[in-house]
């Protein structure tokens, strides 16, 4: 007999699950895109940059969202990604933090990895909704509990 599950699904399990499935399939995805030049940057579905750091880190990124929905961490991990990503899409957008490889190559963010202004804008996007849920909801839900005890 199947159980539904559905009274135990907070707004925080589910953008930690919805995290992890957007980063799981950039990652994946970026591994099947074709290189678009010699430095190794490929263009996922023709916007995001990366590369085999990048795809990894995605999908590192992606496996945690998955695991904290199922293990009972939505809400550290959305705190935590949201004020990482977040950290990352505006520090992004200093030039200076670009150093490049070799050629004409714009250069890899931090030395790390490849990254366009559509990575830096989904980056911040997504850091947001995540730092909003992580503690705005959970403190409002603390919040009410509490008043209901008293």
């Amino acid at each position: 007999m199947v159980r539904e599950t559905t009274k135990d699904w907070s707004h925080n399990r589910t953008v930690a699950l919805v995290l992890g499935i957007i980063f799981i399939v950039l990652g994946i995805v970026g591994f099947f895109t074709p290189l678009e030049n010699s430095t190794g940057v490929r263009a996922i579905f023709g916007i995001f940059d990366s590369d085999t750091f990048g795809n990894v880190f995605m999908l590192i990124t992606g496996l945690l969202g998955l695991a904290a929905a199922f293990t009972g961490f939505s809400v550290t991990f959305n705190r935590v990604f949201g004020v990482v990503y977040t950290l990352v899409g505006l520090l992004g957008l200093i030039p200076a933090l670009y150093m490049p490889v070799y050629g004409t190559d714009n250069g890899r963010f931090l030395s790390l990895t490849h990254l366009s202004i559509a990575d830096h804008v989904l980056d911040i996007v997504l850091g947001l909704i995540a730092l909003a849920v992580g503690f705005y909801l959970t403190s409002r839900r603390n919040a009410r509990r509490e008043t209901a005890r008293v």
